[in-house]
């Protein structure tokens, strides 16, 4: 497929090749180039190979889709389009460029039980399968241990001996291993071809532990568990950042829904292929420690009937990162979505909604100051790094992968221009500078007022009402309205906190969208008795230079799901031991108890203590820090520096984290001013005025209903015009 730089192309009209490998199935040919356009279905592509290649008619051929981080096919329903599918791959994928490693097409042929037919697949299992009883019988020798698949098998169980038998498994591209019940997994930052059908075959209703570790037989325990026991299940991923949790995620999700299906892929899993790069662009960043970091935790629930088919699913979000938007730490970036736009904007859209480039921004430049490009194919052949730029990205292509994964979810084209046009006013809204006025200490002034007719628009809102939000404040007292001016800090911080509350409010529509598209109407039935089995895929614990008030939230979420492993894993196993006379030694372990108390207890807990100090107009940091100490001064798992530095030191199970007091009362509190919440809900954008300070599920209804009378509306206008005509006829 070419890509034209001069300008963005539309899909629509655009006829595209795509590149079939049928294998087996027709003997000589590597691959059939087959045209097809954006809306051309699979059904349409596999008659035109039929026909090209000669096939027999009188078989069933599906086409499925090889994806390159592991060769996991997905097999494409007759009405699927290939080429919206292939769009959603990498530019590198699209041009070539990964020699054996590349997304492709391949043509199956489907047996009549509904199952896929892969030619010496069978027989490898049945021939894999009687090696494998042949040596539990004695029959075959045993092959030589070098390593052991489960950490529990060790002879000699220490730290060494541990984190030894990891790395001689990875030296051999072993990156799975158990602890017990527990899989471990090591990021090998590269191509592994585990994931193809043979693997899915493999370990399709297997005992765990009975073959190599892999998170296939983890998602299939949970799976077959569900349907057995009548319970629902939960698979909790947790890691250091960049250890692969979000891919990982992404393996469980394709095969437990892949697992109720008779080789064809959900519905639901289809919308859960456009969800990821929405909240891809929207929820990740390019952090210190890794390009594409999730900054926001999800939990992504699959509901089965009892029978295990699939019947619809729910993504829930937690703690987004919103201080992100408005300041980032040394070598990171903000959210991508901000410069997808603005490097992949049509010149109308970016006269639409004043774009510019992302030097322009302070929401975007705070870091690297350097002169300004004129056009982003500046970026293209700049080797200096910088902030604005990952090596290997291609943003242009990325904003047309998020435009079609947006489609895909159901969003539609007003739709997401009314999105673009808020992420334009967020950024110009953080470029508002303020000054103090000469001749009054306390009154400030804004030094650009050129940027408000800018912000005004793109959020319709009147210009002198988002002057007076932003520069004053509005008090009620017995009897009188009081007007007063914002000091300078107040007034910067109320900015950022109405860009911090506008961003964070779309991306709860926008999660709440993909809901709405993952929702089953059967999910609605009473009588229908649900299971479901739930992903929780949350931040890793985190340890920067300088840590604050996320990363203390990050940490503490981190230390829960610690404790809930300690329960299970030890406590609990070990009081059941007990409880049914088992000799048994017990294993001493670190009981986090004590942290988790020291931050979330009542009435003395920081999170508590910081709530106190933040509901004190007076509080400053240094008075928060105060209480910390004389409540904990003597706590073993707090410290607090010998010289004068306004931080705190938390002993976490994974080590001690230094964490900066700053702007922690700030950010306890973010949420917007009356004042500001009125500015918004008065906009003639009824997008902008719904989001803010209603439930998006209130919002929703109401639309429906409002959509159910206008059509009542128009069908009975429609009918009168009908008998008017019928009647002037006579």
């Amino acid at each position: 497929m070419n890509i034209n730089d001069g300008g963005r192309r539309r899909f629509e009209d655009n006829e595209h090749t795509l590149r079939i490998y049928p294998g087996t199935i027709s003997e000589g040919t590597i691959y059939c180039p087959i045209p097809a356009r954006k809306n051309s279905t699979a059904a349409e592509v596999i008659d035109s190979l039929i026909n090209r290649l000669h096939l027999d008619k009188t078989k069933c051929y599906v086409l499925a889709e090889v994806k390159e981080f592991g060769g996991e096919e997905w097999i494409l329903n007759p009405t699927d389009c290939p080429v919206q599918r292939m769009m959603l791959w990498p530019r590198m994928a699209l041009e070539n460029r990964l020699s054996g490693e590349d997304y492709r097409f391949l043509l199956r042929e489907k047996n009549l039980d509904g199952s896929i037919h892969y030619g010496s697949l069978q027989s490898w299992l049945r021939v894999t399968e009687e090696r494998r009883r042949m040596m539990e019988r004695g029959f075959l020798p045993q092959p030589q241990q070098k390593d052991f698949d489960d950490l529990c098998s060790l002879p000699d169980l220490n730290e060494k001996t541990l984190l030894e038998n990891l790395r001689n498994r990875f030296k051999h591209e072993k990156i799975y291993t158990y602890v017990g019940s527990i899989l471990i997994a090591i990021n090998p930052f590269k191509f592994l071809p585990i994931y193809n059908p043979k693997y899915v075959k493999m370990y399709d209703n297997h005992q765990l532990g009975k073959l190599e570790p892999h998170i296939y037989a983890v998602a299939d325990v949970a799976y077959h568990a569900m349907l057995q026991r009548k319970r629902n299940q939960c698979i909790v991923i947790s890691g250091e950042s960049g250890s692969g949790k979000t891919q990982s995620t992404n393996f469980l999700i394709h095969h437990l829904t892949a697992l109720s299906q008779k080789g064809f892929a959900s519905g639901v899993e289809q919308i859960i292929l456009g969800a990821g790069p929405v909240l891809e662009a929207f929820g990740n960043a390019k952090t210190a420690h890794n390009n594409n970091s999730s900054r926001f935790g999800k939990f992504i629930q699959v509901n089965y009937q009892e029978t295990g088919t699939v019947l619809g699913a729910y993504v829930e979000k937690y703690l987004l990162e919103k201080s992100r938007l408005v300041y980032q730490e040394h070598n990171e970036r903000n959210y991508h979505v901000f410069y997808y736009l603005l490097a992949g904007a049509s010149e109308e859209e970016r006269s639409a909604f004043h774009l510019k480039q992302p030097e322009e921004y302070h929401y975007l430049n705070q870091i690297t100051k350097k002169p300004l490009r004129q056009s982003w194919d500046d970026y293209c052949y700049d080797s200096e790094p910088d902030c604005f730029t990952v090596e290997g990205e291609d943003l242009r292509h990325d904003f047309e992968r998020l435009q079609l994964a947006m489609e895909m979810v159901g969003f539609l084209p007003k739709t997401r221009r009314q999105i673009f046009s808020l992420l334009s006013a967020i950024l110009h809204l953080g470029n508002i500078c303020y000054k103090k006025k000469t001749y009054r200490d306390d009154s400030i002034d804004i030094c650009n007022p050129e940027v408000l007719p800018v912000v005004s628009e793109l959020l319709e809102v009147k210009e002198e009402m988002l002057f007076e939000a932003l520069v004053t404040r509005k008090t009620v007292t017995v009897g009188e309205k009081l007007i007063l001016p914002y000091k300078l800090a107040e007034a910067v911080t109320v900015r950022n906190s109405m860009a911090k509350s506008l961003y964070s409010a779309l991306f709860d529509w926008i999660v709440f969208r993909i809901n709405h598209a993952l929702m089953n109407s059967k999910d609605l039935e009473q009588n229908t008795k649900t299971l479901s089995i739930g992903v929780l895929d949350i931040f890793g614990f985190e340890d920067y230079e300088n840590n604050s008030f996320e990363q203390f939230c990050i940490n503490f979420a981190n230390e829960r799901l610690q404790h809930y492993f300690n329960q299970h894993i030890f406590k609990l196993e070990q009081e059941e031991y007990r409880a049914e006379g088992i000799s048994w030694h017990n294993i001493d372990y670190i009981d986090n108890t004590c942290c988790i108390n020291l931050i979330s207890k009542k009435p003395t807990g920081l999170l508590h203590l910081l709530d106190e100090e933040s509901n004190f107009p007076q509080a400053t940091n240094q008075t928060l820090l105060d209480k910390f100490k004389h409540q904990h001064e003597e706590n073993s798992y707090i410290e607090f520096p010998a010289v004068m530095e306004p931080a705190f030191i938390i002993k976490h199970y994974a080590g001690k984290v230094k964490y900066g007091i700053k702007d922690f009362r700030e950010k306890n509190t973010d949420h917007m001013r009356p004042d500001i919440v009125a500015l918004l809900r008065s906009s003639k954008n009824a997008f902008i005025s719904g989001m803010i300070g209603i439930d998006p599920v209130a919002v929703f209804r109401w639309a429906v209903l409002r959509a159910f009378f206008r059509a009542v509306i128009a069908f009975r206008e429609a009918g009168k015009r009908h008998i008017q005509r019928k009647t002037g006829k006579q």
